[in-house]
C-alpha cells in the first residue's frame, strides 16, 4: 500500500517554537521548518519510522541528522549536540538518536516531501 499523506509525526525534542514554517529570521532567510529551543542534554527522537541516511557535522549547523521516511519524505534534524544513530540503522518512532547541546540548545527541524518542504505544525497538533 502506497503512502499517499504525510507519516505519523512526533517532534524529536521537547521545547519552545521559536521559529514557525515560512517565517523570516533577522538575516531575511525564511523557514523551512521549525525551530525548537529545549533543555541542554535532551535525547532528541526519531519523529517517525525511517533509516538514517546521514548522521554528522554539516556546515555550520553542528551535527545534524536526515532520516529517510521512504515514499520521498525525509527529517533533517540540525542544531545536534551528538548524534547516537548511525548511517543505514532502522529507526522507529520515538527511538533515541541524539542528544542537544549545552546552555540553551536550539534545534531545527525540517520535513520534505521529494525535496520540498512540508509544514510540520499540523502534524504534531501545534496549529
Amino acid at each position: 500500500m502506497a503512502l499517499s499523506g504525510p507519516p505519523p509525526y512526533r517532534l524529536p525534542v521537547i521545547g519552545q517554537l521559536v521559529t514557525g514554517m515560512g517565517e523570516v529570521n533577522d538575516g531575511g532567510v525564511r523557514s523551512r521548518g521549525l525551530t525548537l529551543v529545549t533543555q541542554p542534554g535532551a535525547q532528541a527522537v526519531a519523529p517517525t519510522a525511517g533509516r538514517i541516511a546521514f548522521a554528522g557535522p554539516y556546515r555550520g549547523y553542528g551535527q545534524i541528522l536526515i532520516i529517510d521516511h521512504g515514499q520521498g519524505w525525509t527529517t533533517l534534524i540540525t542544531g545536534l549536540h551528538r548524534v547516537t544513530a548511525q548511517v543505514g540503522d532502522s529507526v522507529r518512532q520515538g527511538d533515541p538518536v541524539a542528544i542537544t547541546g549545552p546552555g540553551r540548545p536550539t534545534i531545527t527541524i525540517e520535513l520534505r516531501r521529494n525535496g520540498r518542504p512540508v509544514d510540520i505544525v499540523p502534524l504534531v497538533g501545534l496549529g
